[in-house]
Order: structure tokens, then C-alpha cells, then sequence
């Protein structure tokens, strides 16, 4: 048997790890690039389309079209891909959340306010917004009857009242 010598066996170590290295590299960014297209094709607006439409179900309360931090929130990311496989299989927006309500409960499906109910909510603020103003311009009209009123009229009866009050406060020294 053949023995090599120390120099070309580190010779070989070093073009093995060179390629080692290489084919690692190249199978990362082609891994990138994979993830990369996919997130391209998960924020695309047919997918946001029907997860704005959905409730998230890890409890952040908000849509399937979220950004939260730590964005991609893994959750809606899964829904997501669900959402693009059953798109490119041909199902309509009805039928994917028709399938998700199924599948998660018809609690995942969002219900928007419709006009009244957005128009409802904008009438409530502006009620409060009116009653508020009401109450200061009452306040401020008392404020001002009392300022122009002046000093209380010399009454008899109220001087009485104020001398015995004096009297007992003195008692109680």
C-alpha cells in the first residue's frame, strides 16, 4: 500500500473542502432563491385578497394579511400557502373560505360592518363629540351669569345666620 505524503493529502483535504463549501453555498441560495420567489407569490394580491377576508387564528386579532412582528408571523404564512395551493388548483374566493370555515370554524371567516354599521359608529362619535361642546358652553354660561351677578344683596336673614355661625365657631375654640 501506497503511502501519501503529508503535503498531498492536505492538497486533497483542502480541494475537497473547497468543494464542500462551494456545492453548500450554491445549494443555500438556491434555497433562497426558492423562499424568496415563494414569499413573492405569498404577498401577491390575489392571496392578500382572500387572507384580508380571514381572521388570524393565533390570537393577534387581526387578518390573514397581516405584517406583525416577527414578520412572516408562521401562522398566517401556513394559511398563506394554503390559500396560493388552493388558488392554483382553480377554487374560487367562495370556495376557499367556504374551506377554511370548515376547517377552522366559521369564526375565521371576518364579517365586515357594512355601511350602516360603519356609518353608525362615525354618527356615535359625532353624538359625543356635539354633547361634550354642549356641556362646556353650559358650564361657561353659568360661569359668567355668576361673574356678572357680582356680590350677593345685603339680606337680613343671611347676616343673622353668618353672626350665629360665628358665635358657635368662637364656642368651639
Amino acid at each position: 500500500m501506497r503511502r501519501l505524503s503529508s503535503n498531498v493529502v492536505r492538497k486533497r483535504a483542502a480541494r475537497v473542502s473547497k468543494r464542500f463549501f462551494l456545492l453548500l453555498a450554491v445549494a443555500l441560495l438556491a434555497g433562497v432563491a426558492c423562499f424568496a420567489q415563494s414569499a413573492e407569490d405569498l404577498e401577491s394580491p390575489a392571496v392578500n385578497r382572500i387572507a384580508d377576508r380571514l381572521n388570524c387564528p393565533c390570537g393577534c386579532k387581526t387578518n390573514m394579511a397581516c405584517r406583525m412582528d416577527p414578520y412572516p408571523c408562521r401562522t398566517c404564512w401556513d394559511n398563506k400557502k394554503k390559500i396560493l395551493k388552493m388558488e392554483q388548483a382553480g377554487m374560487s374566493d367562495q370556495a376557499i373560505l367556504a374551506s377554511f370555515a370548515q376547517e377552522m370554524g366559521p369564526d375565521v371567516v371576518a364579517i365586515r360592518p357594512g355601511i350602516i354599521g360603519s356609518l353608525l359608529s362615525y354618527s356615535a362619535a359625532a353624538l359625543g363629540l356635539l354633547l361634550v361642546v354642549f356641556v362646556i358652553r353650559k358650564y361657561r354660561r353659568k360661569e359668567a351669569a355668576v361673574v356678572a351677578a357680582g356680590p350677593p344683596p345685603n339680606d337680613p336673614l343671611l347676616e343673622r345666620y353668618h353672626a350665629q355661625i360665628e358665635k358657635e365657631v368662637e364656642k368651639l375654640d
